[in-house]
């Protein structure tokens, strides 16, 4: 098994700091023979809300079988569990603090409360969840299966979710998120296609603060320097700006709230 293993790496560390090496250098100590893959190591510090969306649209394009081990953890070292998720024939560990809430919705699941030090590096740093936890039970159950699972810890029922994670929809709007904004500048929200479902173009209007932004197909459908909206390859509403940064543009950040407003008759 452990030659085939995969096992994806999602923190908030950057890379000026040795961290992401730290755990890679932990699962090559006990499964040297897994492919290590860095989904991304840009989160915004201690942005959960950003993490979990990035994940949520990543983990599908990966072989099933792979472990995510993922760490944007502003809770390390209190009460917070660290939690084995098993859902959809993937693995994913890290923190139970709303990063994986949006596997609530994907039963059948387990979930397992990681308490078992025997699968930890020892001593277990009060700051450090990723070397001396995430990292080396990602890696165990790289290299003995599922069977150590019930050997864990303790199953739990239900996930911590995040606020805001997904719209808020109303009989007249939409109010979304900016949840993530890519190195182009692109603003994307919570926004999922299938919440417009059944809209036209004609039959919404997409509004950020107070501008109405128009919305098109393509990049190329928008004007210079203009803010656009559009689906992207997430399938979320984005706004952008045509060979520019609509974060630049209009001084945007995550976090911020974008309206689709339903026209009706």
């Amino acid at each position: 098994m452990e030659h085939n293993s995969i096992i994806t790496f999602l923190t908030d560390f950057g890379t000026k700091d040795p961290y992401v090496g730290i755990m890679k250098g932990v699962v090559l100590g006990i499964t040297p023979n897994c492919h290590l893959i860095d989904l991304t190591h840009q989160v915004r510090p201690q942005n959960i809300l950003q993490a979990s969306y990035l994940l949520s649209v990543s983990y599908p394009y990966f072989p099933k079988g792979t472990f995510f081990v993922c760490v944007i953890d502003p809770g390390v070292g209190t009460q917070r569990k660290a939690v084995l998720v098993k859902a959809e024939g993937y693995h994913f560990i890290g923190p139970d603090n709303g990063l994986f809430g949006f596997l609530n919705n994907t039963p059948p699941k387990t979930i397992v409360h990681l308490q078992n030090e025997k699968y930890f590096m020892r001593p277990v740093s009060k700051t450090f969840h990723g070397r001396d936890i995430f990292a080396p039970v990602a890696a165990h159950l790289a290299t003995k299966g599922e069977k150590i699972i019930p050997d864990l810890g303790p199953t739990l029922t239900h996930l911590v979710e995040i606020e805001r994670f997904n719209p808020i929809e109303k009989p007249d709007s939409i109010e979304g998120t900016i949840v993530h904004i890519d190195r182009f500048g692109n603003l994307i929200s919570n926004i999922h296609s299938r919440f417009l479902k059944g809209l036209t173009p004609s039959d919404m209007t997409i509004r950020f603060r107070r501008d109405d932004i128009p919305l098109v197909t393509t990049f190329a459908e928008a004007p210079e320097g203009v803010p656009g909206a559009l689906i992207g390859s997430s399938s979320h509403l984005e706004i952008f700006v045509r060979n520019g940064s609509a974060e630049k543009t209009l001084n945007a950040k995550i976090g911020e709230a974008i309206h689709v407003l339903k026209h009706h008759g």
